[in-house]
């Protein structure tokens, strides 16, 4: 069995910052730095890190390919990425303020740049019981689902950034879905974010309701995480605090820890706080693909 991510890679530059800047108004930067990131290249880093023999595809310029080396030192195969001669690395504008929250503009590059012929050649090698790992950075998605679900593929969907474009998705077609409150609250159709353990396992039951077929992984900060099933039901697991620096790449730590986790075997609820385990760590350093841990730090004792 193997595993694709294909989604989008980026340049971070990280901005460290007071506060988050409001309208109108300008703040000085206290410290800047450039770090290889975007939501498919995280994602891919972190299964790499959790010892899972995984590709990753995406297309970028020539002015990210420091990313892919860095990739590849965690044991990621990045023979399916398309280096373009016309376009630049998706760009990441990044501010984190002192207590780690941050916010983000995003340049897309090369990420919505990726065509029929190329989707065609990174998909044609996977097959039957292969996983395909997606997220909302790159183009073609809806196409991508009908090709990797044809070639016998499972499908995970991470729907972020949640847009307009996700209505049109064949989102019955994918196997595990991982979302936020926000995300998880669209896709329902719930009115209002939900806050309690109460309104979480609600929107747990929503969710599962609409998409009976599909595994949910939903993160609800510092609420935790739920794992919901029509198979094996509904899994908690609170968060394993760690101080927080910078939440760049946390949800991605998740994503890639607990498929990882559910792929090696583990209960849910096991692989829930060994993600939560991983993330906590990314959250306590800087950066994004640089703050995931290696599988040996999230099981030191």
């Amino acid at each position: 069995m193997r595993y694709l991510v294909l989604g989008s890679v980026n340049i971070d530059r990280t901005f460290s910052v007071d506060h988050i800047v409001s309208p109108g108004e300008t703040i000085p930067s206290y410290g800047i730095a450039d770090s290889a990131g975007g939501k498919g290249a995280n994602q891919a880093a972190a299964l790499g890190k959790a010892g899972l023999s995984v590709y990753f595809a995406g297309k970028l310029g020539s002015d990210g390919k420091w990313i892919l080396d860095q990739l590849e030192e965690y044991g990621v195969n990045i023979s399916k990425c398309i280096i373009s001669q016309v376009s630049h690395t998706g760009q990441a504008i990044i501010q984190v303020d002192r207590s780690g929250q941050n916010s983000i503009i995003l340049d897309a590059g090369g990420n919505m740049e990726l065509d029929l012929a190329e989707l065609n050649g990174i998909l044609e090698d996977f097959q039957q019981g292969d996983m395909i790992i997606l997220q909302n950075e790159i183009n073609s998605i809806a196409e991508i689902i009908r090709m990797a679900k044809a070639n016998g593929m499972r499908i995970c969907m991470n729907p972020s950034p949640f847009d307009e474009r996700i209505s049109d998705y064949p989102l019955d077609l994918v196997d595990i879905f991982f979302v936020n409150e926000i995300e998880g609250r669209l896709m329902a159709g719930m009115d209002t974010i939900p806050c309690s353990d109460y309104e979480f396992r609600l929107l747990a039951h929503k969710l599962i309701s609409k998409f009976p077929t599909a595994v949910f992984i939903l993160t609800a900060g510092k609420n935790g995480a739920y794992y919901i099933s029509s198979e094996k039901g509904l899994f908690y697991s609170p968060i394993i605090d760690y101080p927080v620096v910078d939440t760049t790449g946390a949800g991605d730590t998740f994503c890639g820890y607990m498929l990882a986790s559910l792929e090696s075997g583990a209960e849910p609820e096991d692989a829930l706080i060994i993600a939560s385990r991983a993330s906590g760590i990314a959250v306590s350093r800087k950066g994004a693909m640089a703050s995931i841990p290696t599988k040996d730090e999230v099981f030191r004792k």
